[in-house]
C-alpha cells in the first residue's frame, strides 16, 4: 500500500485533506467527511466522492452538503453530506387536512414506496417486485411520518430493505443482512455474487466471534382488527456449522412482533411473519476488520474473504463500510456478517 499513490476527486474541491466515507446496512444515509482548504460548495449542493489511486479512482458517494465549518486560525474547511436518500428523511409528509391523509388501497409494496419517494423529490429506483400489496380490503391514510420512515416500516414488515446506492439510487431489494443463496424461495431471493477477495496481503486486522444477541425465534404479526398470525421455531439456524439446532433453552422464545393495519390479508401476515422467522431465527457471525482501501467495497455487497486467520475464510456480507483515505493512507474498515 505504500507503493501506491492516492488519488480523489470531489465536487467544487481541489486538494481534499481527508475524506471519511460511512455507511451501514441499517443508517438511514450514507454520510461523507471532507476536510479541505478551498471550496466553492454550499448548502444544498449535490457533490460526488471518488476515492482510489493514481491508477484509477472509483465514486464511493453521491449526495447533499448538509453542514459546513470552518476552523480557526488553520481554515480547514470540513463539509458534511448526506446520500440522496436524506430528501426522503427530511421530507415530513404533512397533508391539508389533518383528520384525512394521502388515501392508497390496493397498492404493491414497491408502488407505495414509489410514490413516497417522490414526494420528496427522488426519482431514480431500483424497485423489486415485493409480491405484497397493501391495503388489499381497506383504505389507509399516509401522515405525519417522514418519506423515509413510512417506506422503512414498509420494508421492515416484509423483511426486505430500502435503501440509496452510491449513484443516488433508490433500491427495494430483498436484502438479508448476511450472504445469500438464492434457496428460501421468498420473492427476489437472488443468490449473491462476491464483489471482491480480499487474502491476507490486504488484510491489516480481524477479529471473529459470533452471538444470538438479534436471534427471534418467535414472530407475531398484528394487523387489522382481529387479523393475527405468527411464526416459531424451537430450532434456529447456525450459519458457522450450517446447521439448525435448538440454540435457545427447549420452551425459551425470544419474540418480535410486527403491528400495522395495512397488513388487513391473512396470506401477507403469514408471509411476514414466515419471512421475518427466517431472516432473524439465527446466529450471527460477525468480523471487524480494516482492510486496504478499495473503493469497490461498500456496504450491503458480499466479499470473498481467504485468509489463515482463523475463522473469517469465506463469503460475508458487508455490513458497514468506512473509507477513510488521508496522508495516513487509505483503508476501508468494515463491519463482516454471515
Amino acid at each position: 500500500m505504500t507503493d501506491k499513490i492516492l488519488a480523489a476527486t470531489v465536487t467544487g474541491i481541489t486538494n481534499p485533506i481527508a475524506i471519511n466515507v460511512s455507511q451501514s446496512h441499517d443508517s438511514a444515509v450514507s454520510m461523507a467527511n471532507i476536510q479541505c482548504i478551498t471550496s466553492t460548495l454550499t448548502i444544498g449542493d449535490h457533490v460526488n466522492v471518488n476515492l482510489g489511486y493514481s491508477t484509477g479512482t472509483s465514486k464511493v458517494f453521491s449526495g447533499y452538503v448538509k453542514a459546513i465549518e470552518t476552523k480557526t486560525p488553520d481554515g480547514v474547511i470540513t463539509i458534511t453530506a448526506h446520500d440522496d436518500m436524506t430528501r426522503a428523511v427530511d421530507y415530513f409528509i404533512v397533508s391539508n387536512d389533518p383528520v384525512n391523509g394521502y388515501q392508497f388501497q390496493n397498492i404493491t409494496a414497491q408502488a407505495l414506496i414509489q410514490t413516497l419517494m417522490e414526494m420528496a423529490g427522488l426519482y431514480s429506483f431500483d424497485l423489486d417486485n415485493t409480491h405484497f400489496t397493501l391495503g388489499v380490503n381497506n383504505a389507509f391514510s399516509v401522515n405525519l411520518v417522514s418519506s423515509y420512515d413510512y417506506s422503512r416500516m414498509i420494508a421492515d414488515l416484509i423483511a426486505w430493505m430500502v435503501w440509496c446506492d452510491r449513484n443516488g439510487i433508490i433500491t427495494l431489494k430483498n436484502r438479508k443482512p448476511y450472504p445469500m443463496t438464492g434457496t428460501s424461495g421468498q420473492p427476489g431471493d437472488v443468490a449473491d455474487s462476491p464483489i471482491a477477495t480480499i487474502t491476507d496481503t490486504g488484510l491489516f486486522d480481524a477479529s471473529y466471534g459470533f452471538n444470538e444477541k438479534d436471534l427471534r425465534n418467535k414472530v407475531a404479526i398484528y394487523g387489522a382488527e382481529g387479523l393475527y398470525k405468527d411464526a416459531s421455531s424451537p430450532n434456529s439456524y447456525d450459519p458457522g456449522t450450517g446447521t439448525t439446532y435448538a440454540i435457545l433453552p427447549s420452551g425459551y422464545y425470544k419474540a418480535m412482533v410486527l403491528a400495522s393495519p395495512l397488513i388487513d390479508d391473512a396470506t401477507f401476515a403469514q408471509n411476514a411473519c414466515n419471512y421475518n422467522l427466517a431472516m432473524y431465527n439465527k446466529l450471527t457471525y460477525e468480523v471487524p476488520v480494516s482492510a486496504e482501501g478499495n473503493p469497490i467495497l461498500e456496504a450491503r455487497k458480499v466479499i470473498t474473504v481467504t485468509s489463515t486467520k482463523g475463522g473469517i475464510s469465506g463469503n460475508w456480507y458487508i455490513f458497514s463500510c468506512e473509507h477513510s483515505w488521508g496522508k495516513g493512507g487509505y483503508t476501508c474498515n468494515m463491519v463482516l456478517r454471515k
